[in-house]
C-alpha cells in the first residue's frame, strides 16, 4: 500500500436506455466474483446519478495495488467486463488513491 490510503479502482458508465437493470444485474455478478476470489477488496459501491439518467459509478476499496492488477488480468475479470460493457454507450475506469478525507468532527 502506498502511504496510508488504500488503493480505490472505480468505473463511470453511461448505460443505454432501458439496460440498467442488466447492467446492474453484470455489476452484481462481478462483485460477488471479486469478493469471492479476492480477499483484498474491502468493500464495494454502486451508485446511481440522480442528475443524469443511465450513469451510474462504481467504487472498490483494496489493500494493495498488486491485488488490483493480478484482479485485472484475471481472464474471468474480462469476461465480466464484457458482459458489462454490453449494456454501455460508454466506460471509463479508473486507479485512485484518496488524497484528502473530510469529516464532521
Amino acid at each position: 500500500m502506498k502511504g496510508e490510503s488504500a488503493p480505490y479502482t472505480s468505473g463511470s458508465f453511461i448505460v443505454r436506455h432501458g439496460q440498467e437493470n442488466d447492467f446492474i444485474m453484470a455489476v452484481e455478478a462481478v462483485a460477488e466474483w471479486t469478493i469471492e476470489n479476492y480477499s483484498s477488496v474491502s468493500e464495494i459501491l454502486l451508485f446511481r446519478d440522480q442528475t443524469r439518467s443511465g450513469r451510474f459509478i462504481t467504487l472498490f476499496r483494496w489493500d494493495d495495488d498488486e491485488s488490483i492488477d493480478a484482479w485485472r488480468a484475471d481472464p474471468e475479470f474480462g469476461v465480466y467486463m464484457t458482459q458489462i460493457r454490453e449494456h454501455c454507450e460508454k466506460v471509463e475506469v479508473y486507479s485512485l488513491v484518496r488524497e484528502r478525507r473530510f469529516t464532521r468532527l
